[in-house]
């Protein structure tokens, strides 16, 4: 059976699975053993949030309690009870997991509710708030659930308080404080340290940010500390500046699609591609990490590094994007998750990257467990979870009929089978991703993008070149007159890519079957979910049945 290695190098799972078959995929069962304690996590953490610091500090003490019980029970186990020792681990790593994520949301509320900040925000008092901003200046529509979001221009950003000023005194703080501000904000981005004065408001303990400031003055800016920050910040200048002479279009979205800048971003193309479940690529997300970690490891290949420091390349260069993109938590989560989702497809076996997937969430909950009620979180996980589980099979079930290699006595046709290689994966990833994360975007948004699934498969080939050349752009603008004519055909030729993104987005967006109405809410979205478990369960088992028929056939003959 012939090999394809333009199939191993998209999606390794997939490339394995059309190699070895249904009978390949039964050998190697899927890998579900950090499963449990993911979901613990997740849902523990969610719960968390909202319970008093004694009921933590109990459910901790009995988390510790019950794991070291569990822990004695599995080494008195005889060796030939191993599942017995096995579902004692399993518990066990559980309830480590319970106790490490109660500490940390114990940990969080107390160092959140040190000093003046919360006080302040309690009383709605008057406060000068300094920090760094970890986000840029965003403008924000009007809404009648908010207040402050009027029909005046507002512009909103998350910022790392670090000291807050209030009723006379002062104190240190260690929390997000939300602010919105009007005149003068909408310059400020991520990595300025700036001091706010304004109105505090409080947050629910669920919220992650630890107070609301509604600014009544423009903010006092200072240029970024730290060599990082200020590397980061000029890198995101500079690739600012090789995309000014870009068309409005190229100009808004390339520095979305490198570093997730959306400032300069048409308000009509923001509408178009939230219409065709393109705004995911507006964001610094598992795919942008999964594909510079990609671009590192297959440079360090090329070049013949050895595989322990080619992987800690690759491990460098999502911490040096992390940096360039601003090193806000969400990055730093899609950084996890594009780490789990190389990681996973490099190990894929028939479902052999869900350990990578399942340990990233672990690890991130326990760190930040606000993420256990952040829809951001969820979508990530569900779409990582989607290119390890789903695509590498989709993608050999539509690869597999067209490729000749599998047609005896047919001539091999390698260019021919690269693309319908590339094509195959094209559809089944975004394919896959929509199919799972439709029902949490239905909690954000109504209706269903009909059109997502085509739009990806449309845009997808022009996301890698448009990321790749802008972020070669970005560190290519600071090196002189050299490095900017660099900079400049880079961001050209990236800008024709972002340019024909956008030219999917408003076409797709102008089709009056672009979105499917369905009600919002929590209920009409597990509605969408148990139709979505039918339907993937039903072609599951047309495809069980269709893989057991031929090897029927051949035992009776």
């Amino acid at each position: 059976m012939s090999e394809h290695p333009v199939l191993r190098l998209l999606l390794p799972g997939a490339h394995d699975q059309f190699q070895g078959g249904a009978e390949g995929r039964a050998e190697r069962p899927l890998d579900a053993r950090l499963v449990p304690a993911a979901l613990a996590a997740w849902a523990w953490s969610a719960a968390a949030l909202g319970l008093p610091l004694a009921v933590l500090a109990g459910a901790a003490l009995s988390a510790v309690a019950g794991a070291a019980a569990c822990a004695s029970r599995s080494r008195s186990q005889s060796r030939t009870r191993g599942g017995a020792r096995g579902a004692s681990a399993g518990v066990a790593l559980v309830l480590v997991v319970v106790t490490a994520v109660a500490v940390s949301v114990g940990a969080a509320r107390l160092e959140r509710s040190s000093g003046l900040l919360q006080p302040l925000a309690e009383q709605q008092a008057t406060a000068v708030v300094q920090g760094v901003a970890t986000s840029d200046a965003v403008r924000v529509r009007p809404d009648p659930a908010r207040p402050w979001a009027d029909s005046r221009p507002r512009w909103v950003l998350r910022l790392a308080a670090r000291s807050v000023t209030g009723r006379g005194s002062t104190s240190p703080a260690r929390a997000e404080v939300l602010v919105v501000g009007s005149d003068g904000w909408d310059a400020v981005r991520r990595g300025d340290v700036i001091s706010a004065t304004g109105r505090l408001q409080p947050t629910g303990p669920a919220d992650p940010a630890a107070a609301v400031l509604l600014a009544v003055r423009a903010p006092d800016v200072s240029a970024p500390t730290g060599w990082a920050a200020r590397t980061g910040q000029r890198l995101r200048e500079g690739l600012v500046r090789a995309c000014a002479p870009l068309p409005p279009d190229a100009r808004g979205l390339l520095p979305g699609l490198v570093v997730g800048g959306t400032t300069a971003l048409p308000d009509d193309l923001s509408a178009a591609m939230r219409a065709t479940g393109l705004t995911h690529l507006t964001s610094v997300s598992g795919g942008n990490t999964a594909l510079v970690a990609g671009a590192v490891l297959a440079l360090a290949t090329a070049a013949g590094v050895p595989r322990g420091p080619r992987l800690l390349l690759t491990g460098g260069g999502l911490l040096a994007y992390a940096a360039l993109a601003g090193g806000e938590p969400s990055v730093l989560r899609a950084a996890a998750m594009g780490l789990a989702a190389v990681v996973g497809t490099l190990t894929a076996r028939g479902g052999g990257g869900l350990p990578a997937l399942a340990l990233a969430v672990v690890v991130l909950l326990v760190a930040d467990p606000w993420l256990g009620r952040q829809a951001g979180f969820a979508l990530s996980v569900l779409a990582t979870g989607a290119l390890l589980l789903l695509a590498p099979a989709w993608a050999a079930a539509l690869a597999r009929p067209l490729l000749r290699g599998r047609v005896p006595g047919r001539r091999a046709a390698p260019v021919r089978d690269a693309v319908v290689v590339a094509v195959s994966a094209a559809v089944a990833v975004p394919l896959a991703a929509q199919v799972v994360c439709a029902p949490v975007v239905l909690l954000l948004a109504p209706g269903v993008p009909l059109l997502a699934v085509p739009a990806n498969a449309l845009a997808g080939p022009a996301v890698a070149p448009a990321t790749l050349l802008g972020l070669l752009a970005a560190l290519a603008e600071p090196l002189g007159p050299a490095g900017r004519a660099v900079a400049w055909a880079s961001a050209h030729a990236g800008g024709l890519a972002a340019g024909w993104v956008a030219q999917v987005a408003r076409a797709g967006a102008g089709s009056p079957a672009a979105v499917l109405p369905w009600p919002q809410g929590p209920l009409p979205a597990a509605g969408l979910a148990l139709a979505t478990a039918a339907v993937l369960a039903a072609g599951s088992a047309v495809r069980r049945a269709r893989g057991r028929s031929p090897a029927r056939g051949r035992r009776r003959g």
